[in-house]
C-alpha cells in the first residue's frame, strides 16, 4: 500500500494550513488596533479621571462609575478599622486581596491602576482571541458595548481581574496545560470563592472522572443539585453572606420576587429556583429603564443596568445566530459558571461580568462551536441555523446531480 497521500487530501490540507497563516496574520492586524484602540482610552480614561474620575472615588461628588473601588483605596490607605491583616483581606463574605495587590504594584497611583488595568484587558484579549479563534479587534469591540468594560478600566476592581481568569481558563483548556489551570486558580482566589470553585468545578467536569462528560445537560443537572445540597448543609458557613444580602434588601427597592428566590433556595430547593434566579441576575435589571431615566444610585441604575441589558442582547445574537447551546463549549462554561455564582443570596449583576466575556468570545469566534473541552457533547439538535444551511446545501448537491 503507498504512503502518498491522495490529490484531494493535499490539497484540503495546503487550503487548511494556507486559512491558518491568513488567520495568524488577521489577528496580528487586529492586534494592532486593540493597541491603537487601548492607547485611546487611555488617553480619554486618564482626561476623565483627572476631571471628575478621581474626584468620585474619593467620593467628593456623586459620579459613581464604579462598585468598591473607594472601599479598596480606603483599606490600602488603613483608613478602615477592622481591616489590618491578611484574614481580614480575604474570606467567604469579601476578598480585598487582588484589588490591594493591584493597587500596591501600582503605588495606589489612579493613573497608574489605569495602565495597569489595560495591560491586563490587551493581554486577555490577546489570549481569548487565540484561543477561540477569534479577531481580537471583533472581540475588543464586543467587550467595549459593555459599559462594565469600561468600568473596569477606569478603577481599581475585580472585574478586571474575572476577565484575566476567564482568558487563562480558555487557554488552559486548549492547551490541556496543568500550569494554567493552577495559575486559574490562583488569580481567582485573588477576586471571589466563587471564581475558585468555578475553576475547580471545570477542571473536574472536563476531567476523565466525570461520567457524563459528553452528557452536558446531564452534567448540569448534577452541578446544580450538588450546590444545593451543600448550600443546605453549610448554611451557617454562609452567614456573612446573608447578613450582606439582608443590608442590601434594606437599602435597594424591589419587588420582592428574588427575596422570595433566595428563600426557597435556603429551604434547599435550589435547584429548583436555579433558572429563574438565574434568569433575574442575567437580564432582570437590564429592563428597568425607568431607572435609568432617573436614577437613584448612578452605579447600580446606570453601569450595572446597561450591564444587563448588553448580555440581554449578547444572549439573543448567540440564540439568533445558533449559538447559544450547551454544545457551543463557552456557553457550556458560562453556564458552570452561572450556576456556582447564582447561589450567592447576593444580588450583584456584575459578578457575571465574566459570562459576557464568555459570550462575547463566542460570538467573535470564527468557528460556531469553539472546541476546548476534551469531550465531544453527544446530546442536542443541531442549531436552527445550521439545520437550514444544511437543508440548502443537499438542495444544492440534488440540483447539480
Amino acid at each position: 500500500m503507498s504512503d502518498t497521500a491522495a490529490p484531494g487530501d493535499t490539497r484540503v490540507a495546503d487550503e487548511a494550513r494556507a486559512l491558518a497563516r491568513r488567520r495568524r496574520r488577521q489577528r496580528g492586524r487586529g492586534f494592532v488596533l486593540v493597541l491603537l484602540l487601548s492607547l485611546g482610552i487611555a488617553i480619554g480614561g486618564a482626561a476623565f479621571l483627572w476631571a471628575v474620575g478621581i474626584d468620585a472615588i474619593n467620593l467628593r461628588n456623586d459620579l459613581q462609575f464604579f462598585a468598591d473601588s473607594s472601599t479598596y483605596h480606603e483599606v490600602a490607605r488603613g483608613d478602615v478599622i477592622g481591616i489590618d491583616g491578611f484574614n481580614d483581606f480575604i474570606g467567604i463574605a469579601g476578598n480585598f486581596l487582588g484589588p490591594l495587590l493591584i493597587l500596591n504594584v501600582c503605588g495606589q497611583n489612579y493613573y497608574a491602576v489605569l495602565l495597569f488595568n489595560l495591560l491586563l484587558f490587551i493581554a486577555s484579549i490577546a489570549i481569548i482571541s487565540r484561543a477561540v479563534d477569534a479577531p481580537p479587534f471583533k472581540l475588543a469591540l464586543l467587550l467595549l458595548m459593555n459599559p462594565m468594560t469600561l468600568s473596569s478600566l477606569l478603577s481599581v476592581n475585580k472585574e478586571i481581574l474575572s476577565m484575566v481568569v476567564v482568558a487563562i481558563l480558555l487557554s488552559a483548556l486548549r492547551r490541556r496545560s496543568v500550569a494554567l489551570w493552577l495559575a486559574a486558580g490562583a488569580i481567582a482566589l485573588l477576586v471571589r470563592w466563587q471564581l475558585t470553585l468555578v475553576i475547580l468545578a471545570l477542571f473536574v467536569i472536563d476531567s476523565g472522572v466525570n461520567p457524563f462528560a459528553r452528557r452536558r445537560g446531564w452534567t448540569l443537572v448534577v452541578v446544580v443539585v450538588g450546590l444545593s445540597v451543600t448550600y443546605s448543609a453549610l448554611i451557617e458557613v454562609f452567614s456573612g453572606i446573608r447578613a450582606a444580602f439582608e443590608l442590601s434588601v434594606e437599602d435597594y427597592d424591589g419587588s420582592g420576587f428574588y427575596e422570595g428566590l433566595v428563600g426557597w433556595q435556603d429551604r434547599g430547593l435550589y435547584w429548583l429556583v436555579f433558572p429563574a434566579k438565574a434568569i433575574h441576575l442575567l437580564f432582570g435589571l437590564g429592563l428597568r429603564f425607568d431607572r435609568l431615566i432617573a436614577p437613584v444610585n448612578h452605579y447600580n441604575d446606570v453601569w450595572q443596568l446597561l450591564h444587563s441589558t448588553m448580555t440581554l442582547v449578547a444572549f439573543l445574537l448567540l440564540w439568533r445566530r445558533g449559538r447559544a447551546r450547551l454544545a457551543n463549549d463557552l456557553v457550556f462554561v458560562s453556564v458552570i459558571y452561572v450556576a456556582v455564582f447564582a447561589l450567592s443570596p447576593i444580588y450583584a449583576p456584575r459578578y457575571f461580568y465574566a459570562v459576557f466575556v464568555l459570550w462575547a468570545g463566542a460570538l467573535a469566534a470564527h468557528n460556531e462551536l469553539p472546541h476546548l473541552l476534551s469531550k465531544t457533547p453527544t446530546t442536542g439538535r443541531p442549531g436552527r441555523r445550521r439545520r437550514r444551511r444544511s437543508v440548502t446545501d443537499q438542495r444544492r448537491r440534488d440540483s447539480e446531480a
